[in-house]
């Protein structure tokens, strides 16, 4: 709930984009904004240009045009900036969300800060709020007060992501010059990002043992296919007896250093059977449509996850019918590694040849 919560506060964050352009202005500004040390300012405020708030600012600020954004005074609403600098000294209300530039707090924020390819530095100030960042680091100094927690981004919330994003990309240009190209190849580029991260660290995760392992994956995936509910029955009671096999070893004191190994034993074998589950899985598919799939192992490991997380990713996005997308993606995610230690037992970790039931030769 923590990491679906972080990134509706970021798609809420952006739509302030479209909202700001939508009050009383209707239209980006182009120039330098600046509310000076006793002044207050009520209404949203939108530009390229860069924002300085030493006064108070009632509303919310949005800077899209790679200027910097500074709070030394009071900010009661939001702060969006993309491709610039934010730099708080004095206080912060609302959420913060920087896309492409880093965030410096050395006053205090009430709300969330979320930064996608910068890093978020806390000097000697105070959060209290969580913080979400993607393609950088969160710095604290010693004397700084972070009262939240580190998150990440989840994917599950793109679906309502993109449509404020595509709102927020609407007004960015204001009405006389239309979008911002920067701002929509930016936010498409983010998209991608987190769909391309995701389906990479799966897909290194399996091709590892296709590529230095080929022959295990290969016996693996003859066991799926040839003994698959052999294969299953095995892996089911793996999964059971998962749980309270570690809790002998952790009471036991003999087996409480096996612990890490059994572990790490436990993930190899699962990534090892879904790897040579992708491979059954691609065959099927291409077998079905009758068409010619890859030709090396890592391609087919390739295809076959594919398959699984383009069913998980996309149906995410489509309403209605991407519920049952989803659904069907994550049960192949699961049946796949359910049958994958099944193999990976029968083989030995791969090692060994299946010994598949011999098919029964027709009655004469």
């Amino acid at each position: 709930m923590k990491n679906i919560k972080s990134c509706l506060m970021f798609a809420a964050a952006l739509a302030c984009l479209g909202q700001a352009a939508q009050a009383s202005r209707n239209e980006l500004l182009h120039e330098d904004v600046v509310i000076a040390k006793g002044q207050t300012m009520r209404g949203d405020v939108a530009t390229d240009k860069s924002i300085i708030v030493d006064g108070v600012l009632d509303g919310d600020a949005v800077s899209v045009g790679g200027a910097s954004v500074t709070v030394n005074g009071e900010l009661t609403g939001d702060l969006v900036a993309i491709g610039g600098t934010v730099n708080v000294s004095g206080l912060a209300k609302g959420d913060i969300v920087s896309i492409g530039g880093p965030v410096a707090v050395s006053g205090k924020v009430n709300g969330d800060i979320t930064s996608v390819g910068g890093g978020v530095a806390l000097n000697d100030g105070e959060i209290n709020g969580g913080i979400s960042v993607l393609g950088g680091s969160f710095l604290k100094g010693p004397k700084a007060v972070f009262k939240g927690d580190v998150r990440s981004f989840d994917l599950g919330a793109l679906r309502t992501v993109l449509p404020r994003v595509l709102k927020a990309a609407r007004y960015s240009g204001g009405r006389e010059h239309g979008p911002n190209p920067w701002l929509v190849g930016g936010l498409v580029g983010l998209g991608l990002l987190f769909f391309f991260s995701m389906l990479a660290t799966g897909a290194i995760l399996l091709l590892l043992p296709a590529v230095f392992f080929p022959k295990n994956v290969e016996n693996a995936a003859a066991v799926i296919s040839g003994d698959m509910w052999r294969a299953c029955g095995i892996g089911a009671l793996l999964l059971v007896g998962f749980f309270p096999g570690l809790l002998m070893m952790v009471v036991s004191v003999l087996g409480i250093p096996l612990v890490p190994f059994a572990l790490m034993l436990y993930a190899i074998a699962g990534a090892l059977g879904l790897s040579a589950f992708s491979v059954v899985l691609q065959g099927r598919f291409f077998e079905g449509i009758k068409k010619a799939g890859p030709v090396g192992l890592p391609g087919k490991v390739a295809a076959g996850y594919a398959l699984m997380a383009g069913l998980v990713l996309f149906g995410k996005l489509i309403p209605l019918v991407g519920g049952v997308l989803t659904l069907i993606g994550f049960m192949l995610l699961c049946f796949g590694t359910m049958l994958g230690l099944g193999a990976a037992w029968l083989t030995r970790m791969g090692n060994q040849k299946p010994a598949l039931p011999q098919a029964v030769p027709p009655v004469q």
